[in-house]
Formats: C-alpha cells, sequence, structure tokens
C-alpha cells in the first residue's frame, strides 16, 4: 500500500471497522478527511521529532497505521469503542461543552441535536494516533490537543491520560 486512501480500504483496516459494527460508519472517503489523517500524523511527528524532521511520506504513514494495528489491534478496538461510550455519556452531561460557573449558556442558546449520523470511517485512523499518544507519548499529549485547537487542551489532556489509565489499568 502506498496511500491513506488505499490504507483505509485495505484488510488489515476493514477488520477493525467490522469488529466496530460496519453500520457504525459511513463508507464515503473525502479527500478532506484523509488530509486530515495525513496532517495529524505530521503534527504527532512535529512533536516528537521537532519541526526540522523529515516530514513522513504516505507510505511511512501507511505503515504507522499497519505497526499499530499489527501491535495493538485488540486494544484499538476497546480503546474506540470505551472512547465512542466516553463522548456519549459527556454529549449527554455536557452538550455544550463545559462552562465556568456562572458563564452558562442561556436557553436560546443552548444546542439541539436534530441528528447522529454515523462516523467517518476515518474516525479510527484518528483514535489510533490518539491511542499511540496515550500509551506511548503522554508527555506530549496536551501539546497534540492544543496544535488541534481543542478548548481547554490541559485538563482534556488529563481528563484523557486519566480515561486512558482507567481503560487500560482498571479495564472498565
Amino acid at each position: 500500500m502506498e496511500t491513506i486512501k488505499e490504507f483505509l480500504v485495505s484488510d488489515i483496516y476493514l477488520d477493525i471497522i467490522k469488529e466496530l459494527g460496519v453500520d457504525n460508519f459511513n463508507q464515503d472517503v473525502q479527500s478532506v478527511e484523509v488530509e486530515e489523517l495525513k496532517n495529524r500524523l505530521r503534527q504527532r511527528q512535529f512533536l516528537l521529532e521537532g519541526f526540522n524532521c523529515k516530514v513522513l511520506s504516505e507510505k511511512e504513514m501507511v505503515q504507522f497505521y499497519e505497526q499499530m494495528i499489527e501491535e495493538y489491534g485488540k486494544d484499538i478496538i476497546v480503546w474506540s469503542k470505551k472512547f465512542w461510550q466516553y463522548n456519549d455519556d459527556t454529549i449527554d452531561s455536557y452538550p455544550d461543552g463545559e462552562f465556568p460557573i456562572g458563564e452558562d449558556l442561556s436557553e436560546d442558546d443552548e444546542s439541539t441535536v436534530i441528528e447522529i449520523g454515523k462516523y467517518s470511517i476515518t474516525s479510527i485512523g484518528l483514535y489510533i494516533i490518539e491511542f499511540d499518544l496515550l500509551k506511548n507519548h503522554q508527555e506530549i499529549v496536551a501539546d497534540y490537543y492544543k496544535r488541534l485547537g481543542i478548548p481547554r487542551a490541559a485538563k482534556y489532556a488529563k481528563d484523557m491520560i486519566a480515561f486512558y489509565k482507567e481503560v487500560f489499568t482498571l479495564g472498565i
């Protein structure tokens, strides 16, 4: 496999999708989603190696994903399921995110969920990167989230690290 797009339709990747339930995923692969996968893997690389590093080729990116699945496939499936549940619980508790006391949204500004769609088939690729960071590089997780523009990235990183430890240490 030479490209991310080829990887997304490969047996090794589709086996993960099958384990998670094919019906949970939108099978259309948009080029913007493929570019986001590449971008996030580059962000990981920059944080680990610095900005003067030789940027991974697309083939090397595919090799990263294949290696992660070969080594941690079962854990990636567990992580994906637990992360989905975590997100569902968080959305139920905080549909508009968390706000400091006294700065809550007015009733008119609160979100209304109209429809919950399927996951993008590329989402597992994103989870693989996050899984790798949480498992092997926790020291850069907060910086990774900051680079993605996640609000309150440091707090979110602490929460995700704690959640990762809970899943894989306590086996929730």
